[in-house]
């Protein structure tokens, strides 16, 4: 079951069918912004959410996914 992003603050989308409760992501995730529920990882914290995608990367099964990644680019000088 996929999770909605709340006040517009992008976090992780756990996918409930794939996640196996490993709980390998609540424990990388530097902001606890994760914590187990009934055996499956969720997002508790959303605000604290900082975005790292340590969760993502850690996952064994694949079931953390983020919708977007934020990139920042140089400004660009005006001529």
């Amino acid at each position: 079951m996929a999770q909605p992003i709340q006040d517009e603050h992008p976090v992780p989308i756990i996918d409930a069918a794939r996640c196996t409760g490993c709980g390998l992501c609540v424990r990388v995730c530097p902001t606890h912004a994760l914590m187990m529920k009934d055996g499956l990882a969720v997002v508790a914290n959303p605000q604290a959410c900082a975005y790292t995608g340590h969760c993502e990367r850690i996952c064994p099964e694949q079931a953390i996914s983020r919708p977007f990644q934020i990139v920042f680019s140089p400004k660009e000088e005006a001529k």
